[in-house]
């Protein structure tokens, strides 16, 4: 490995390149981001057959998800930025644990490395749990990441989930229809016998009581957690509390409908926004829970059928954080405004189409009002901020 790890002669803090290291972890190394067409040697992403993972250059964020799902991204915060040396990119043994799933360890007296991968780790407690009395639930590959945090979900011979520690104490009984594992928050989504899910901390504390049929997180970040009800969906905080009450039918946008836009997040919109719809109208939410764009709109984005190939779909335009929404008026025809992430209208609902095409590389977006044909990017700049 002559290369792939070295250590900073000053801060003696151990660097590891992340293509360099991939082949020996059984994972493959690309350049550029996941499910972006890119070469770009300034981003990297790394997969094995459950998860990819994504670097970038000077960032501290790391942005994970399961590979060929629509599922959202997960960013893991770092301590120390991505670094480069000729050419390659390096991240610290933080980095790299969290990026592979291994367990690394340094030892700077004797300067000798171990990394233990997952598949090894699992291997080598299935004895230590039978000991303790249980069996390991090591089929969902979310379940086995428990273990990189010496925690361990197990099962009785009732087929009743709970989780113990690396020493055997029980951290959460074994009394639960099933258990999930969320690496994100490091804690675990319970349901019980009456198939109502809640949330448990890493230490056993309910951090959201057992009350709702569904739970999701939305970002770390925020805190925030969608949980559904019957047929309503809402939006609580890390505590439990109420952010957006459960009384809609949808919270977040179908991706799939914009696939240029390569939207991180269905539940969250330029770290700020929560798309909600009722009685089939949208609107959108700030973090905090306050309405921004009040909900009476017949579209979030604009998706009209067109016969030019090169228009694309959008729901963003990305310079002023600025979000599509439209309307159907009396005569059946739509109209689509433009709105920041604050909810400030910077274009009236009054476009008949709202557009992106690519050239050269280049994204620009488009609008059309009254047969005429205008750059949205230019047009908000003009009228905001040339005054």
């Amino acid at each position: 490995m002559n290369g792939i790890i070295v250590i900073d002669s000053e801060t003696k803090k151990v660097y590891v390149d992340i293509k360099g290291i991939a082949p020996y972890l059984n994972y493959y190394a690309h350049n550029g981001e996941y499910k972006v067409d890119s070469e770009d040697t300034n981003k990297c992403w790394v997969e094995c057959n459950e998860e990819t993972a994504s670097f970038f250059l000077n960032s501290n964020k790391i942005s994970k998800v399961e590979p060929n799902t629509s599922n959202d991204y997960e960013d893991y915060l770092i301590t120390e930025p991505v670094i480069s040396k000729e050419g390659k990119l390096y991240s610290t043994i933080e980095g790299i644990q969290i990026g592979f799933n291994v367990v690394f360890s340094y030892d700077e007296q004797t300067n000798t490395i171990q990394i233990y991968t997952l598949p090894y780790l699992i291997s080598s407690y299935e004895t230590s749990l039978k000991v303790y009395g249980y069996e390991g639930d090591s089929q969902s590959f979310k379940n086995q990441k428990a273990i990189l945090y010496n925690l361990f979900i197990v099962r009785r011979e009732n087929n009743l989930y709970g989780v113990i520690n690396a020493s055997g104490e029980e951290v959460i009984s074994p009394r639960y229809r099933s258990i999930e594992f969320n690496e994100t928050g490091k804690e675990f989504y319970v349901k019980n016998s009456l198939n109502k899910v809640g949330i448990l901390t890493h230490e056993g504390d309910t951090k959201i009581k057992l009350a709702y049929d569904d739970i999701s997180m939305i970002d770390k970040q925020t805190g925030l957690y969608i949980v559904k009800d019957g047929n309503k969906y809402g939006v609580l905080d890390n505590s439990g509390n109420i952010v957006i009450h459960l009384e809609y039918e949808k919270i977040g946008i179908d991706t799939s409908r914009f696939p240029s836009e390569n939207i991180n997040n269905k539940y969250l919109l330029y770290g700020n926004v929560i798309p909600v719809s009722q009685n089939n109208k949208w609107g959108l939410f700030n973090t905090s829970g306050k309405i921004i764009v009040p909900v009476e709109f017949d579209e979030i984005g604009c998706s009209q059928s067109s016969t030019n190939s090169n228009m694309k779909n959008i729901l963003l335009v990305p310079t002023y954080k600025a979000i599509v929404m439209g309307k159907v008026k009396d005569n059946n025809v739509r109209n689509y405004g433009i709105y920041d992430n604050e909810g400030k209208e910077l274009v009236a609902c009054a476009l008949t189409k709202a557009y992106s095409i690519t050239s050269g590389g280049v994204e620009t977006y488009y609008m059309e009002y009254q047969g005429n044909t205008l750059d949205i990017d230019e047009y908000i700049k003009r009228i905001y901020f040339l005054e």
